[in-house]
């Protein structure tokens, strides 16, 4: 009888072939342990029906991030309200730092102004919904004409380049 693989090791290849869409034959060298163990515990623990499962898990997550991103932006847009101005600029903060986690190389490239913009506009309403509630109430009263104003001092300083 061969040796016996702890627990752990034995998730950690199921994670690999299930969260992170490896083969069993990449999962299994990563682990540690022979692709015939990792195929064992696949076939008896049902690891290609849990990746399906995570996978529609993970785009339904996607579409309802999307939708929600959406009713936020219309209610900030509509009503100005600061909770979702606020929401909406954490979650495209929070869309900042995974796709840095996923990809380093993301930052490299041309500079984008626009996205810059918005990581300082991010910061700001932060930094007054900690310390002044009531100035990022008075930022959201005056968001549009704020963003309006940008767009057309960047599309003149993007014609002049």
């Amino acid at each position: 009888m061969g040796k016996e693989i702890d627990l752990t090791t034995r998730h950690l290849a199921q994670d690999l072939y299930v969260v992170d869409g490896l083969t069993y034959e990449q999962a299994a060298a990563q682990a540690g342990v022979s692709v015939q163990a990792a195929k064992e515990w696949g076939a008896k623990e049902g690891w290609r029906e849990k990746r399906e499962q995570y996978r529609a898990e993970i785009n339904d997550i996607r579409a309802n991030t999307i939708k929600l991103r959406k009713a936020l932006l219309d209610k900030a847009l509509n009503n100005l309200d600061p909770q979702a101005v606020y929401a909406l600029a954490r979650m495209g903060a929070l869309d900042r730092r995974q796709t840095k986690t996923i990809d380093p190389s993301a930052s490299s490239g041309p500079v984008d102004r626009p996205k810059i913009f918005l990581e300082h506009l991010d910061f700001i309403a932060r930094t007054l919904n900690e310390t002044d509630p009531e100035g990022l109430k008075v930022l959201a009263n005056n968001f549009e004409p704020l963003i309006t104003k940008y767009k057309i001092e960047h599309a003149q300083a993007a014609k002049s380049n």
